[in-house]
């Protein structure tokens, strides 16, 4: 993916090499019957990469989202063991430039309860259906790092499920209550207010809303300069549903001129567009609601909204979704390079 996305050789070797030599060992043995299955994707798979595509740039960037947990042989003693994901975060700490982990330590001690006796692990587990409570990601840059260093932003994912289950409440109130409490959040006046228009707007929704909080993550750099991310599913599946939700009831204003363009791409990908589609094996998914994600940081009183669909819940084919976001891409002018996402993916499977 590096390769097609036209990195310089030497990011390449940076973080490739990282890759092999500190994250897969920490992956354990090749998996069999016998493992254990991420909670990250809908596969069970302990690892997600991703293209980032941006109307100002030509090239796209690489992301990379992994789950260390013990799955590898399972740990079926303590199943919500953080040790491996624990080495890559030590590690990172010695190789990024700017690495702050205030943040990460605190909400580490909320979430992930690593240090439970086995048997509470065990029972967390038991009533999550998984075990993974903790993610690591990274945005690789394309300039490469000064030497021993990696060029990448850090972040960190954390599942509110488990401490929601510990705590016999709401997912979502466990995320709040998180942000609220972390070191330094009472100067972060922006966050605050943003943190506040989705409460207000949840606060107007049934409680099952609650239970919609999928993550919470942030950085790995200094509170003032690192974001709070939440991904939240939503519970209603037609399009203005979901628009009433990325703009919180209209809470965050300036979104109208967006609302077809996120429509279109929707329709395009889903299979329900004017896209050539030719027989094609189905898709087999677990059908995923879509999920809105709001970026909270220190510039803005409003989050930032995202949101991120599903198409393969409905489409008849992986096929049909890439040509439906190339139309998409292209209408939009955000195909600069001339390469389809068709192409780029079929030089990397």
């Amino acid at each position: 993916m590096m390769s097609v996305a036209e990195y310089p050789e030497e990011a390449q070797r940076q973080f490739l090499s990282f890759l092999r030599d500190t994250i897969s060992p920490q992956l354990g043995c090749r998996p069999d019957s016998t493992s254990g299955q991420s909670g990250m994707a809908w596969d069970g798979s302990p690892i997600e990469y991703s293209f980032e595509l941006k109307g100002s740039s030509s090239t796209p960037s690489v992301r990379f989202v992994i789950d260390l947990a013990k799955l590898r042989p399972l740990d079926s003693s303590y199943p919500l063991s953080i040790m491996n994901t624990q080495n890559i975060v030590d590690e990172l700490s010695q190789r990024i430039e700017g690495f702050n982990d205030i943040w990460y330590q605190n909400l580490v001690k909320r979430f992930t309860h690593s240090d439970l006796a086995s048997e509470d692990q065990k029972s967390l587990a038991a009533k999550t259906d998984h075990q993974s409570s903790i993610m690591i990601g990274f945005d690789i840059h394309r300039k490469p790092a000064s030497r021993g260093g990696l060029p990448v932003m850090g972040k960190v994912y954390f599942l509110p499920c488990f401490a929601a289950a510990h705590e016999s409440t709401t997912r979502w109130q466990v995320v709040r209550s998180a942000i609220r409490q972390l070191p330094g959040i009472d100067k972060q006046s922006n966050i605050l207010r943003a943190l506040s228009m989705i409460e207000e707007y949840l606060a107007e929704k049934p409680r099952d809303w609650e239970d919609s909080a999928r993550y919470l993550a942030t950085d790995f750099v200094k509170p003032g300069k690192a974001r709070l991310k939440l991904y939240l599913r939503a519970a209603g599946g037609k399009f203005e549903e979901v628009w009433d939700y990325y703009t919180l009831g209209g809470r965050i204003t300036g979104l109208d001129e967006d609302k077809e363009k996120f429509r279109e791409l929707v329709d395009l990908t889903s299979g329900r567009g004017q896209v050539k589609d030719d027989a094609r094996p189905s898709t087999h998914v677990r059908r995923k609601a879509t999920t809105i994600y709001f970026s909270l940081s220190a510039d803005s009183p409003y989050p930032a909204p995202k949101i991120c669909i599903y198409p393969a819940s409905v489409a008849t084919s992986d096929e049909s979704i890439l040509r439906g976001l190339d139309a998409w891409l292209m209408e939009n002018g955000m195909n600069k390079g001339g390469v389809s996402m068709e192409d780029r993916l079929k030089c990397v499977l």
